[in-house]
């Protein structure tokens, strides 16, 4: 696809913990770090060479095996959804870290194929904790614009594409070696954007069916709209990309061996449950409703959500809102014991009682 026409990701330099959060942070967009970590020492192997890059990863590695994305010749390195949509295009496997990265190097170093000869797999391994997975690296390569609550995960592959999805957290994603090129769209692009089904999706959240390296705009006709207000940029080593959370993103790896470092984090107060699963818990209970009838729930729902017209009970003491109000831990376990209640109303009589007996025992 020719990139010309999208508007190019703002960069910035030098920057610092108070420009992350004063600056770049409050603009709900997207931007590069130039040379944010350009002096780490794992950027410092991949520089040298692939082999010290290996060297590096090797000497440190916990040897635990981590989940492997496979892929054959045929996908084109992109990880996709079958044609039919009956599942996905690649298998799982199991290997340590510095083995998977031996295995890409191994492809990378081989001659390049001819016309008529296989190409190599796609190999990918995406969100490995470096904590668990290679310690000492984590310890050795900080990151001192985020706080250290930030926990950094690793992600390798060769010329992979993870197709376009959104975080549920900011992201700060690092380049050690290897070039990836990003594809952002608004968060308000989502009906641009024909995504997939939200229970099955190649990176386990929710993905465009809209393939970007030939968008089939006949099929996908609004996806123009969206590729109207994209960006894009191309992240090198040393460099690293700010992701807010809810944009969406395409990712593409350009070189044989690509490997960056991504830290994900919350601002703000954290709710005491999971955005998705209440979307998915109002697909189960709301939209089966009538027509009429989701009108009235969208009002509740604008009124003691989303509080469209701010606070919905300020006739209310604070301490009498119950779950309207500030959330105790004994009003979260109240809410959640609801919520399990509901969600099991309509099983088998025996299932229901198996799992409340399980949650709950005899209380």
């Amino acid at each position: 696809m020719d990139l010309s026409s999208l508007a190019k990701t703002r960069e910035w330099r030098n920057v610092t913990r108070e420009t992350l959060r004063n600056e770049i942070i409050p603009l709900d967009r997207p931007a590069v770090l130039k040379g944010l970590v350009q002096n780490w020492p794992i950027v410092r192997a991949g520089a040298q060479s692939r082999p010290a890059l290996y060297d590096y990863l090797r000497t440190r590695d916990a040897g635990k095996p981590i989940k492997i994305l496979i892929g054959k010749p045929e996908i084109g390195g992109v990880y996709f959804y079958r044609d039919d949509l009956s599942g996905l295009n690649f298998e799982y496997a199991q290997k340590s870290f510095h083995e998977t990265l031996a295995t890409i190097i191994s492809y990378a170093d081989s001659p390049r194929p001819r016309a008529n000869e296989p190409r190599p797999p796609a190999i990918y391994t995406g969100a490995a904790l470096v904590s668990d997975t290679c310690p000492a690296v984590a310890e050795e390569n900080t990151l001192d614009i985020l706080d250290k609550a930030a926990r950094p995960r690793m992600w390798l592959g060769n010329a992979v594409t993870a197709a376009t999805h959104y975080d549920n957290m900011d992201g700060i994603n690092c380049m050690v070696t290897g070039r990836k090129r990003f594809i952002f769209f608004p968060p308000d692009q989502l009906p641009n954007l024909y995504i997939g089904p939200l229970d099955l999706a190649p990176g386990g959240q929710p993905t465009s069916l809209v393939r970007m390296s030939a968008p089939d705009l006949e099929r996908y006709p609004r996806f123009a709209q969206a590729l109207a207000v994209a960006q894009t940029v191309d992240v090198e080593p040393g460099d690293a990309i700010y992701i807010p959370n809810l944009w969406w993103h395409n990712v593409e790896a350009l070189e044989a061996v690509n490997l960056s470092v991504n830290y994900w984090w919350v601002d703000g107060r954290l709710g005491g449950g999971e955005p998705f699963a209440a979307l998915a818990h109002a697909l189960l209970a709301i939209t089966p409703l009538a027509p009429e009838r989701r009108v009235v729930w969208q009002q509740m729902f604008e009124h003691y959500v989303f509080q469209t017209d701010g606070e919905p009970v300020p006739y209310l003491p604070p301490d009498r809102r119950g779950m309207l109000g500030d959330m105790s831990p004994e009003l979260q376990a109240h809410v959640r014991a609801q919520l399990i209640r509901s969600l099991t109303k309509q099983m088998a009589p025996p299932l229901r009682e198996q799992i409340l007996r399980l949650l709950w025992g005899n209380r």
